[in-house]
């Protein structure tokens, strides 16, 4: 692995600062360098105290569990030595407070800093940067993406929305997440387009850049298409016809969303599918072709996607099987994980995990996630088709389905948001004239919202009885102790 990942250097002069990562670091280096963390990532803010090197600031990979401790925080030091979890103590912030040794403000440090830089050339299979998965099955991995990466997929895509110079990109997706990152901030910079930032989001926000700035190009969730679509409804902030193409990605959007959108606004909205590991979007609903409803369309030209079964045999047309990936938008691999990288990558087709089938046109529908699939009673219930059952009713407002342990059996469980009282007899009532019986849920359970993740995406794993955030140490002893306890147990 390489040690120096960027140089900001002037020309005939040594470097004004460096990025140095340490795959190996512990608790206790984070202790050393104030730091912001995300994920098992940690970005410091110090400088080396060799000369050679006076200017360098680290990212550390997490390689042990460990606590970063305020000054008001107790923690049990035999519970946490028992359980392998290092701990490191924070001294009291203010104005004349400890400060870690050798240490500047990042932004003292990039404002003394000059201008006149000579650019370092990376290779394109070079390490571009590590995206964490979302985690909405597990703990989230590091995918490695690389220069070829990105590029790659930007010029794909940008090609098949006809984005050019001169074009405008709506910035409202958060650019820590591959979609906003690939094809907002990069697709936009590799196509010559301006981006105009929403830094604050909220829907009327967000129409009032869109139409301040002569946007062209609106990427977003379905939630926002959502959001956008009942104040444009009412008020027609945005001019009909000055959005060239919208695109939703991260879940899928309902086919009357789809309709209403594209008569308030004037302007094709197109579904697409992608993941991290594959540097976001794959396949998308052609602009200017055909579009079909349910479908994540077709891959454009450059990108490989087939069905296939467990053992790896393609599929004929029609026929469920897991969609594969393959092209140079793949990712390099997870961060520190070969056996999860094996397991995803073979002969370098990716397994996306997801169920779906292709159409006698080529066109490709998403019909589950692979891991998702209940199992009851020898039968498999698609969680994706109780809950568009579940959504059909005029009273819910959202719905997710898993799968739960009954004795020894696998029985439906299905998460409910109404938009209006209702009674879960009632419900059960509509299912059971949509849906087989095996298929009906064993059970609902009402709550006031959904996990979702920042990019839309339900959080099932946080619906199971058994969730815990790793990120948290267990509770010794009973669950009314409080911090001294060394931590807690349990959601968040």
């Amino acid at each position: 692995m390489k040690w120096t990942f960027f140089s900001r250097k002037p020309r005939d002069a040594r470097p004004v600062w460096r990025l140095v990562a340490k795959p190996d670091a512990d608790v206790f280096d984070v202790q050393a360098c104030p730091s912001a963390a995300v994920e098992s990532a940690i970005a410091s803010k110090y400088l080396l105290a060799s000369r050679k090197h006076e200017a360098t600031l680290f990212v550390l990979g997490m390689a042990k569990r460990g606590v970063l401790a305020g000054p008001d925080v107790s923690v049990v030091d035999d519970e946490a030595a028992r359980r392998g979890v290092d701990v490191a103590r924070i001294p009291r912030a203010g104005r004349g407070a400890a400060r870690p040794a050798q240490t500047v403000s990042l932004d003292e440090m990039m404002l003394s800093a000059g201008d006149d830089c000579a650019q370092e050339k990376a290779g394109e299979d070079e390490l571009a940067c590590l995206i964490y998965t979302s985690g909405t099955e597990g703990r989230p991995k590091g995918a490695m993406l690389s220069h070829r990466n990105f590029l790659s997929d930007c010029r794909l895509i940008g090609g098949l929305c006809r984005i050019a110079e001169g074009d405008t990109v709506a910035g409202v997706l958060p650019m820590f997440h591959i979609f906003g990152l690939t094809n907002v901030l990069i697709g936009a910079f590799v196509n010559r387009a301006a981006i105009v930032l929403v830094p604050q989001y909220s829907p009327a926000s967000l129409l009032k850049a869109v139409a301040e700035s002569g946007a062209s190009f609106l990427l977003a969730t379905p939630t926002i298409f959502r959001h956008v679509l009942r104040i444009q409804q009412k008020r027609c902030i945005v001019p009909k016809g000055a959005l060239k193409v919208c695109i939703s990605g991260a879940a899928p959007l309902e086919k009357e969303i789809i309709s209403e959108f594209e008569e308030a606004f004037g302007s094709k909205l197109c579904e697409g599918y992608g993941l991290t590991e594959s540097t976001s979007a794959v396949c998308l609903n052609p602009p200017d072709g055909t579009r079909k409803h349910g479908s994540i369309g077709m891959p454009p030209p450059g990108i490989e996607m087939k069905i296939a079964g467990d053992d790896g045999v393609d599929l004929p047309a029609g026929a469920v099987g897991e969609i594969l990936v393959k092209g140079e938008v793949v990712m390099l691999g997870y961060y520190n994980m070969p056996g999860e990288t094996a397991g995803a990558i073979s002969g370098g087709w990716l397994r996306t995990g997801d169920l779906g089938y292709r159409d006698g046109d080529g066109y490709f529908f998403v019909t589950d996630r692979k891991k998702e699939i209940i199992i009851k009673g020898g039968y498999n219930v698609s969680p994706k088709e109780v809950e568009e059952a579940i959504l059909a009713h005029p009273s819910v407002k959202d719905a997710a389905v898993i799968g739960v342990r009954k004795n020894e059996r696998e029985a439906i469980k299905a998460f409910v948001v109404a938009r209006e009282p209702v009674e879960a007899e009632d419900l059960l009532r509509h299912l059971r004239g949509s849906l087989s019986a095996f298929k009906v849920p064993d059970e609902i359970e009402f709550r006031g919202e959904l996990p979702r993740s920042l990019a839309g995406k339900v959080l099932k794993k946080e619906l199971k009885e058994t969730f815990m955030d790793l990120r948290l140490i267990e509770r010794s002893g009973d669950a009314a102790g409080g911090a001294a306890g060394g931590g807690c147990k349990g959601q968040p």
